[in-house]
């Protein structure tokens, strides 16, 4: 989940100037950034921006113990150190310390004046409910985060709207990425939203939208299968079919390369389920996993296979 769920903390938001050490470069290895920086706080004395610095280096090397420990010396030192505190719920989450995460990026909110720059910790308390798996939690700090700025990140869209359709609530996903759209002009945004129309059964409204892109698109599989869907939806199953194998030839020969990408054979995937081939369904959702497909790429294709099982 971390993948689809890639929230971004907004520096700008955290208002903090971290100083670098002059002697750590690009091409320095992690060892080797953590002797300067240990040797230079052996000279100059402990400070928070250099146990930040470290933690980094210990986290990109999986020293996840060490990392906190840094983290947690650099809040000391500098109660007001937003980032660092982000960076630690981060770490404790991914230790499984879902709590101690939540309790750490709730120190971080008490130390912000407005709603506006808490957004960006409230997004980062929804990935950890997600990784908890505490699902509406998530989505209700979402909601808080969105409806405090007028415009937002895109992926803060996208999670929520992710958060929506996994609890059932496609109509609400729709609207959401509506408004994303009309505020952000970001076509991601748009596509999803259409999506989410056909998750909701509004499929003259999806078709509407998906019509005019699949007379202009060079590559049509994916807005086939949205037809696809649409028309299985309405009951035109024979237009339908017709749809998803036109989508099947076309993505198939689109991987014909030694590393497909898993985006591709997970619609492939969904074009073989809803076409009812669950064996060739399955192949396609084990190799999309295997190469790194995470639980958000691979939704609409696990719920169409789940789908045949009842």
């Amino acid at each position: 989940m971390k993948s689809v769920l890639a929230f971004r903390l907004l520096l700008a938001a955290c208002a903090i100037d971290i100083a670098a050490p002059q002697a750590v470069v690009a091409h320095d290895s992690p060892e080797h950034v953590i002797e300067m920086l240990t040797a230079r706080m052996e000279t100059i004395g402990p400070r928070a921006d250099l146990y930040w610095r470290r933690a980094t280096e210990h986290r990109a090397l999986g020293q996840l113990n060490d990392a906190a420990d840094d983290l947690k010396k650099a809040v000391k030192l500098k109660p007001e150190f937003l980032v660092a505190y982000a960076d630690l719920s981060r770490i404790e989450s991914a230790q499984g310390r879902h709590r101690r995460a939540i309790a750490t990026a709730n120190r971080a909110l008490k130390r912000i004046q407005n709603d506006i720059e808490r957004a960006p910790f409230w997004m980062l308390r929804a990935e950890i409910y997600c990784e908890a798996g505490d699902f509406e939690k998530a989505l209700a700090d979402c909601d808080r985060a969105l409806e405090s700025r007028g415009t937002a990140e895109i992926d803060w869209y996208l999670t929520r709207s992710q958060l929506q359709c996994h609890l059932g609530r496609f109509a609400d996903a729709a609207r959401g990425l509506k408004r994303g759209f009309e505020l952000t002009g970001n076509a991601v945004l748009d596509v999803e939203s259409i999506d989410a129309m056909i998750d909701a059964g509004l499929y003259a409204d999806a078709l509407a939208k998906i019509e005019p892109v699949l007379a202009e698109a060079r590559w049509q599989s994916a807005w086939l299968i949205r037809r696809g869907r649409v028309r299985l939806g309405t009951g035109n199953i024979s237009d339908a079919h017709q749809d998803l194998l036109a989508a099947v030839q076309e993505l198939s020969s689109r991987l014909q390369s030694k590393q497909p990408d898993f985006s591709l054979l997970a619609d492939r995937g969904l074009a073989y389920a809803l076409l009812g081939d669950a064996t060739l369904a399955r192949r396609d959702f084990g190799t999309a996993k295997r190469l790194g497909g995470d639980i958000w790429t691979l939704r609409r294709l696990e719920v169409a296979l789940a789908s045949q099982q009842h």
